[in-house]
């Protein structure tokens, strides 16, 4: 059986917008977040969600709520991968180390690596692939790449870091999956596709 999720990165925070390192701080949305976690929601409406599932984290719970009236269900299978002493920081700060960890070569001191993520991951996304769909799961941008990596080989290196907020859709077929969109955001004159190419960029993560 094939189940859709729609994978979506959370809205700004105040972090966010800074650059910082967020992993597992728990920070909520900035105004600015909440604004364009609203124009997303209408991409995500078109798919007509039927379960709904967030991280833990206060970033994708109030996403999750601006996007979808259902009730969502906290995993904190989805949490964002613990970034150790890197919280709170900036790329300019780590120069090339962040560099080195955004392409997947580095693990932050005290900081979960990605093959562990993507252990957890895949339990995560094969009991979401269970529940009726299609299923909406906000989530982290550290955890949208552990499922492109697990499930389709793009490794790190390969892929354009996902916006916050924006929307990836793959199709779930037990262990197979098939992506169908990628990093669709809302733009301020009216919801077009957009950044969808395959590249790498940095990012505050």
């Amino acid at each position: 059986m094939t189940t859709t999720l729609l994978l979506v990165r959370h809205a700004a925070t105040p972090w966010t917008e800074e650059r910082r390192l967020q992993g597992r701080t728990d920070i909520d949305l900035s105004p600015g977040g909440r604004s364009d976690a609203a124009a997303l929601r209408p991409l995500v409406d078109a798919w007509a969600p039927a379960t709904v599932i967030t991280s833990p984290l206060a970033r994708t719970r109030s996403t999750a709520a601006l996007l979808s009236d259902r009730d969502a269900v906290a995993d904190a299978r989805w949490m964002e991968a613990s970034l150790g002493d890197w919280e709170g920081r900036t790329p300019d700060e780590l120069g090339a180390d962040y560099a080195a960890w955004r392409n997947g070569g580095l693990v932050p001191p005290g900081g979960e690596d990605l093959a562990q993520v993507r252990s957890r991951i895949r339990g995560a996304v094969g009991d979401a692939a269970a529940l009726p769909g299609p299923v909406l799961v906000v989530t982290h941008g550290g955890t949208i790449r552990a499922v492109l990596e697990a499930y389709l080989g793009l490794t790190a290196d390969r892929i354009r870091p996902v916006a916050a907020p924006s929307l990836t859709v793959l199709d779930v077929d037990g262990a197979d999956a098939r992506l169908r969109a990628f990093n669709v955001q809302a733009e301020p004159e009216g919801l077009a596709l957009t950044r969808s190419r395959v590249a790498p960029a940095p990012s505050a993560g």
